[in-house]
């Protein structure tokens, strides 16, 4: 089974999140700094990885998406796919909100918890 890597782009920060035997997993939080490639090159490195799904959203957020694709895919050799992440942020929300997680925990940044979620139904369907 293919090792996948979901990252959830923003211009503040990067969530991650790993798939292990079909289940999406939160990973972490990165910061979107000039280090950014590098450090996720590691995590493709350490963690085996054999595909990156990067979520797109709609509008400019979505032209940022692909600018930031683009300069992954010259620093990886790993392929990339793109996946709507349109209402993976909402849903994330709505779960967090619905569960017995601390209140100061669901309003941390959630954006490893969004990158789970548009990979889990990513591996739902393929």
């Amino acid at each position: 089974m293919k090792k996948v890597l979901a990252l959830d782009f923003g211009t503040q920060r990067i969530g991650l999140a790993i798939s292990h035997h079909g289940l999406a997993e939160p990973l972490k939080i990165i910061n979107n700094s000039n280090q950014v490639y590098v450090e996720v090159k590691q995590i493709i490195d350490q963690e085996g990885v054999d595909l990156i799904l990067i979520g797109l959203s709609e509008n400019q957020m979505a032209q940022k998406t692909k600018q930031f694709a683009k300069k992954l895919k010259e620093a990886i050799a790993t392929p990339i796919k793109f996946v709507d992440e349109t209402l993976s942020s909402q849903n994330t929300h709505q779960k967090l909100a619905t569960s017995s997680m601390k209140l100061k925990k669901r309003q941390s940044p959630i954006d490893h918890y969004a990158a789970a979620e548009f990979l889990q139904e990513w591996l739902d369907t393929n």
